[in-house]
C-alpha cells in the first residue's frame, strides 16, 4: 500500500488556555492503518482532535492532504446522536438515499441497518428511537456509522470505555474493516490492551506535545506508561486485604420492570461489591434503583436491617447512598455554574453560616478534594466544560465524596480516564473504605472488577447468575457466567 499519509500535521500549535497549549505537533496518518493516540487526561487529546476533523483552527502550523477534499468521520467520546430520530436514521444522518421523489427512502436505510448490525452481532433493530437506549448501545451505533459511507479518515475518541468484552470485539471488528477498505483511522484509549490488539501505530502524547512516534510492535506496555506519566506504573489495582464489618445494605427479590427480576443481594461495611455484567444486562438499570430514581415493581431495600422507600435520588441522599452515574456530561456536570458550585452543590447545608454560606469552606473543600483527586487545573472559577472528560468525571466523583455518603454506587467510574488517573480514582475508593464507607462499583472492565472488588456478582438478562469471591475471580469464569443465555 502506497506509504504516502492521507494527512500529515506539521508544527500544529495551539494555545488552549493560559496555562496550557499544543506546542510543534507533528503527526502523519496513512490509509488502511490504525494509529493510536496515547495521553494521560489533560494532555491535549481532544483539542489536536478536533483540529483534525477542522473542528478548531491551529494558531499556527500547517496540515497537508493527500487530495483537496477528505471526507473525516469524528466521533467524540460522548456519542453524538439524535434521540427523536430512530436507529436507522442515526446511522445515516450524514448522508441520507434517497426515492425517486427525492423523499429519504426509509425501507431502504431500515434494509442496510438490519443487515449490516446482524452481520456485526449488534442486537438492535433498527426502527427502535435512540431515545430507548443506553451509553454503551449509543457508542456501538455510532461506531458503526464509519461503514456506511466512504470515510478517508475515522477519528474514535475512547469509543470502548463503556463496553463490556464482547461488545469491544464488535467495535475491533468495525474498525478492522474500516481498515480493510484503506481508510485511516485514528483512536484514541487510555486502554492498554487495545493499542496492541488493534494499533499499528502509536503516538504518546504529554502536556501538548507528542513525545514520539512508534511502529506498535516495537514498542512494550511499560515504556508507554513511562512516556504517558513520566513514571513507571507499579501497582495498578492498589487494593489492600481488610476485614468487612456486618451488613449495610440488603436488597431483597427486587424486581424492575422491564428489565431486573428476583434481584437479591447484601452490601457489606467497608466493603467494595463488584456487579459487572454485558450492555443490556441492566446494570445501570439496577444503579438508578438504588438510588431511588427508577420505582422498583416489587421486592425490598433493608439499609441497617429496616425497610427503607426510596421514591427519589433525595430519599437515598438522606439514607447516605450517593450515586456517581455513568454519563458525567447528561447526569453530572453543571455545565454553566464553575467547579466551586460543581463540588460543593449536593453539600451546601454543611457551608450555611448566620449571614449566607461560608464560601471560604466551600474554597478550601474544593481544593482538598481537587487535590485528592487530582483534578487538573483545579481552580474554583473554572468551567468544567472547559475540562477533559476524564476531569469532568473526577469533578463529578469530587462532589459525592465531599458530600460523605455511606454508601457510594460507581456505575462506569473509569470510563474516559487514563492510567494514571485510574489509580487517583482507585485510592479514592479505598480511602472510602477505610473511613467506613461501603461501595458498590459497577463496571464493564473485568479487569477493573477483579482488580478492586471483594466479592463480585454477575448479571445477566436482568438476573444475578454469579457471585464469585475475589480470590476465585478470573476473567473466563465471569465471562463464562455473563455470557450465560
Amino acid at each position: 500500500m502506497d506509504n504516502q499519509p492521507i494527512i500529515k500535521l506539521e508544527q500544529i500549535c495551539q494555545k488552549i488556555s493560559e496555562e496550557f497549549s499544543l506546542s510543534h505537533i507533528f503527526l502523519e496518518l496513512h490509509p488502511g492503518k490504525v494509529h493510536v493516540l496515547i495521553g494521560e487526561n489533560g494532555s491535549g487529546k481532544t483539542c489536536l482532535l478536533q483540529i483534525i476533523a477542522g473542528l478548531t483552527k491551529a494558531d499556527s502550523g500547517q496540515i497537508h492532504f493527500i487530495r483537496n477534499k477528505i471526507n473525516t468521520l469524528y466521533l467524540p467520546q460522548e456519542p453524538q446522536v439524535f434521540e427523536n430520530l430512530s436507529v436507522a436514521e442515526n446511522v445515516f444522518f450524514s448522508s441520507y438515499p434517497l426515492s425517486w421523489n427525492g423523499s429519504i427512502n426509509f425501507l431502504k436505510i431500515s434494509k442496510i441497518t438490519r443487515i449490516l448490525f446482524n452481520d456485526l452481532g449488534i442486537d438492535l433493530k433498527p426502527q427502535t428511537l435512540v431515545r430507548q437506549l443506553g451509553y454503551a448501545q449509543r457508542q456501538l451505533l455510532s461506531a458503526a456509522k464509519a461503514l456506511v459511507f466512504n470515510w478517508d479518515v475515522v477519528i474514535f475518541d475512547e469509543p470502548s470505555a463503556a463496553l463490556g468484552e464482547p461488545e469491544r470485539l464488535i467495535l475491533f471488528n468495525i474498525i478492522q474493516k474500516v481498515k480493510e477498505k484503506g481508510t485511516s483511522v485514528l483512536y484514541v484509549t487510555h486502554r492498554l490492551d487495545e493499542l496492541f490488539k488493534i494499533g499499528d501505530e502509536v503516538s504518546v502524547i504529554r502536556q501538548g506535545t507528542i513525545l514520539g512516534t512508534k511502529s506498535v510492535s516495537a514498542i512494550d506496555k511499560r515504556s508507554i506508561v513511562r512516556l504517558m506519566t513520566g513514571k513507571s506504573l507499579l501497582e495498578r489495582y492498589p487494593r489492600f486485604e481488610r476485614p468487612l464489618g456486618n451488613p449495610l445494605l440488603q436488597v431483597e427479590h427486587l424486581s424492575c420492570s422491564p428489565i431486573l427480576n428476583d434481584i437479591s443481594f447484601s452490601l457489606y461495611k467497608k466493603e467494595i461489591l463488584g456487579i459487572t455484567g454485558l450492555m443490556g444486562s441492566g446494570r445501570t438499570k439496577l444503579a438508578h434503583c438504588l438510588f431511588g430514581e427508577e420505582p422498583i415493581s416489587s421486592g425490598k431495600i433493608m439499609l441497617y436491617g429496616k425497610e427503607i422507600s426510596l421514591y427519589s435520588p433525595i430519599d437515598a441522599l438522606k439514607n447516605g447512598i450517593a450515586l456517581i452515574p455513568e454519563d458525567r456530561s447528561i447526569n453530572s456536570i453543571l455545565h454553566y455554574q464553575n467547579l466551586l458550585l460543581n463540588i460543593t452543590i449536593a453539600s451546601l447545608d454543611r457551608f450555611k453560616g448566620l449571614t449566607g454560606l461560608q464560601t471560604g469552606r466551600m474554597f478550601h473543600t474544593v481544593r482538598k478534594y481537587s487535590d485528592h483527586i487530582g483534578i487538573k487545573t483545579g481552580n474554583v472559577n473554572d468551567y468544567p466544560d472547559s475540562y477533559s472528560g476524564g476531569n469532568q468525571q473526577k469533578v463529578a466523583l469530587a462532589r459525592w465524596l465531599a458530600y460523605r455518603a455511606d454508601i457510594y454506587i460507581f456505575d462506569e467510574p473509569s470510563r474516559g480516564i487514563d492510567v494514571s488517573s485510574k489509580i487517583d480514582l482507585y485510592n479514592a475508593i479505598n480511602d472510602i473504605v477505610v473511613k467506613n464507607g461501603s461501595v458498590i462499583l459497577i463496571s464493564s472492565d473485568i479487569e477493573e472488577i477483579i482488580g478492586m472488588c471483594d466479592r463480585i456478582l454477575v448479571l445477566t438478562a436482568g438476573t444475578i447468575v454469579a457471585e464469585i469471591n475475589h480470590k476465585e475471580a478470573t476473567p473466563e469464569r465471569i465471562l463464562k457466567y455473563a455470557t450465560r443465555g
